[in-house]
């Protein structure tokens, strides 16, 4: 596991409380390159199509009522992976009238994004999670097993888990591996930790790992791709 260390430049974009771009840092300028040197717009008009649906999810969230897991998300933009995060700011006496702080990492070095050139998708070497307020990244090896949870998935290591916001079909879009296999609607297992199947039941190779169950129609599939009769 890598965690971000030292000091980082950091985007900030203002929101205003219908989200319209009011405002940014110069560093953000930078990343986003001409199109956002423009302010008074949608939010969503700076961005790519097929990104509004992630774009909308996260305003949203910011939206809601404080919880323990951050509103956090990874996109791609211009071939640069971003880690975006969206906070209400009150204003002393404008509480009815909040407004908004896009604030995001260009975390691209550090998971080794790559695009892959048939796909044009942005494919990950590493994830990366918010844990305790920390970014950090996971090396796929330390992974076990990913359980869709919601608009997010938890990841489980050998002893922990953390949340990331994807879901389990992007997930695979976007690792660039071979190990990552979907056995249920709901999880994608590491195959080299599987310890056994017993039934529609996988067993890992760590005790503090849980087991998880596999769908019918997937064990055979599994079976032959571990090379167990």
């Amino acid at each position: 596991m890598q965690i971000l260390k030292g000091c980082l430049n950091i985007g900030l974009v203002l929101l205003s409380s219908d989200f319209q771009v009011t405002g940014m840092n110069e560093f953000a300028r930078q990343i986003l390159g001409p199109a956002m040197r423009e302010s008074g717009k949608s939010v969503l008009q700076y961005h790519h199509r097929k990104s509004h649906l992630k774009i909308k999810g996260l305003l949203s969230e910011s939206q809601a009522p404080p919880s323990n897991i951050p509103a956090t998300m990874v996109i791609d933009v211009l071939n640069k992976v971003l880690m975006i995060n969206v906070c209400k700011v009150t204003m002393e006496g404008h509480s009815s009238n909040p407004l908004y702080a896009m604030t995001f990492l260009d975390v691209t070095d550090q998971i080794g994004a790559e695009t892959n050139p048939h796909t044009g998708m942005v494919e990950l070497e590493k994830f990366p999670v918010i844990n305790k307020g920390s970014l950090q990244f996971l090396d796929m090896q330390s992974i076990y097993f990913i359980q869709s949870d919601g608009n997010y998935c938890k990841v489980f290591t050998e002893n922990q888990w953390y949340h990331l916001h994807f879901t389990l079909k992007n997930i695979l879009k976007r690792y660039a591996g071979s190990k990552f296999y979907r056995i249920h609607k709901c999880f994608i297992v590491n195959t080299d930790h599987i310890s056994r199947i017993e039934g529609r039941t996988i067993i890992f190779d760590r005790d503090t790992v849980p087991p998880v169950p596999i769908a019918r129609r997937r064990i055979h599939e599994l079976k032959n791709m571990l090379g167990v009769i």
